[in-house]
C-alpha cells in the first residue's frame, strides 16, 4: 500500500484521524481489540480520504446505525452521469461528455430523446440508491419505451430486483446488460453477488476470482477492495470446521489484509471469522473498532454481507 504523508517514524495514508483530533472528540483508542495492540494512527487533519472521518464528522458518525441497502453496483449510470462541472466547463459540455458514455443506440436518437434518457438515468440511479425502488423502476420503463438497447438500464433493473430479492429477474437484467456490453464490470460483480446471496459460495468464489482477473483494470479502488472482501467471505463460508482446507485458505487471505487500509476489509474480515467461530463478542469488538475509524457510507457495503449471512441485523 502506498502512503502519502510521512508522519513521525512511519508513513501512512492521509485518511486517518489525527491523535489530537481524536482526543478532542474522545474517539482516540489504542485499538486493543481481541488481544491485538495496534499503534496509534496519525495523519494530517485537512487531507482525509473519503472513507475516513473528518474532524467535524467523527463525533456525529460514531453512533449512527446502519441498515442493509443491498450490495449492488448500479454502474456508470450513477458514476459517470453525475460528474461535477469543471471550472471552465458549461452545462452543454458536461452533457456532451455524458452522452459520450452512452451506447450508440442512444446517439442515433433525436437530441431531445438523448437528453430525456440522461435525465431519466440520473433519476433512476438516485432513486435506487435511496431505496425508492418503484420510482426507479418507473424511470427505467420510460427509458425502455424510447430504447431497449441501453445496457445501463438493464444493469439498474437488475439492481432493483436484487434489492427486491427477485433474483431471477435480477440475474436476467445483469445478463442482458452483459449482452449489450460484454465485460461490463458492474454486471459481472452483481452476478457474482447473486451467487453469494443465494448461498452458492463455491460458485461465488469462482465468479469473484474471475472478476479479479478479467476486470481488474476497470475497477475503482473501493470496488477492488470489495471484491477481495467478498472473495474472502466466499472461501470462509465453505469451511466446515476450524482448521480445514478452506479455513486455512481464508486465513492465508486474511494475513494479506492491512489494518492501515483505506477501507475496512481487515476489521470486517476479522469480525467475520469471529462470527463464524461463534465468538460474537469478539466480532462486535472488531466492528466497533472499525466504526471509530471509517465513515458509515463505507461501512454500509461491508456490513451488508454480514446481514446476508445472518450475523447482524444492523450496525
Amino acid at each position: 500500500m502506498t502512503f502519502d504523508n510521512a508522519v513521525g517514524p512511519f508513513t501512512i495514508s492521509p485518511n486517518r484521524i489525527s491523535i489530537e483530533s481524536a482526543m478532542k472528540k474522545e474517539l482516540f483508542t489504542s485499538f486493543a481489540v481481541a488481544g491485538l495492540g495496534l499503534a496509534p494512527l496519525v495523519a494530517q487533519e485537512n487531507n482525509l480520504a473519503p472513507g475516513r472521518f473528518g474532524l467535524d464528522e467523527a463525533e456525529a458518525e460514531v453512533e449512527t446505525k446502519l441498515v442493509s441497502e443491498g450490495t449492488v453496483l448500479p454502474g456508470d449510470a450513477g458514476r459517470q452521469l453525475n460528474v461535477d462541472l469543471g471550472p471552465e466547463e458549461t452545462e452543454e459540455e458536461r452533457q456532451a461528455k455524458q452522452l459520450a458514455q452512452l451506447p450508440d443506440a442512444v446517439l442515433a436518437l433525436k437530441p431531445a430523446q438523448q437528453i430525456e434518457i440522461l435525465r431519466l438515468l440520473r433519476e433512476a440511479a438516485t432513486f435506487i440508491q435511496g431505496i425508492r425502488l418503484q420510482e426507479g423502476l418507473d424511470r427505467l420503463i420510460q427509458i425502455e419505451a424510447i430504447s431497449d438497447e441501453i445496457y445501463q438500464t438493464h444493469n439498474l433493473r437488475g439492481a432493483i430486483f436484487t434489492k427486491l430479492r427477485d433474483f431471477d429477474k435480477a440475474r436476467a437484467g445483469f445478463r442482458r446488460a452483459l449482452e449489450l456490453k460484454p465485460g461490463l464490470m458492474e454486471a459481472m460483480f452483481n452476478l457474482a453477488e447473486l451467487d453469494f446471496v443465494e448461498g452458492k459460495f463455491a460458485v461465488a468464489e469462482q465468479a469473484f476470482r474471475k472478476l479479479k482477473t478479467d476486470a481488474a483494470g476497470d475497477m475503482q479502488p473501493e470496488t477492488a477492495k470489495l471484491v477481495e472482501y467478498k472473495l474472502f467471505l466466499s472461501v470462509l463460508m465453505q469451511s466446515q470446521s476450524e482448521g480445514d482446507a478452506k479455513y486455512k485458505q481464508a486465513m492465508a487471505m486474511l494475513e494479506t489484509f492491512d489494518y492501515l487500509d483505506d477501507y475496512p476489509i481487515y476489521y470486517f474480515s476479522k469480525a467475520a471469522v469471529a462470527f463464524k467461530n461463534d465468538e460474537k463478542e469478539e466480532a462486535e469488538d472488531w466492528l466497533a473498532t472499525s466504526r471509530r475509524i471509517y465513515k458509515k457510507s463505507v461501512h454500509t457495503i461491508y456490513v451488508d454481507a454480514l446481514i446476508e449471512l445472518g450475523w447482524v441485523d444492523s450496525l
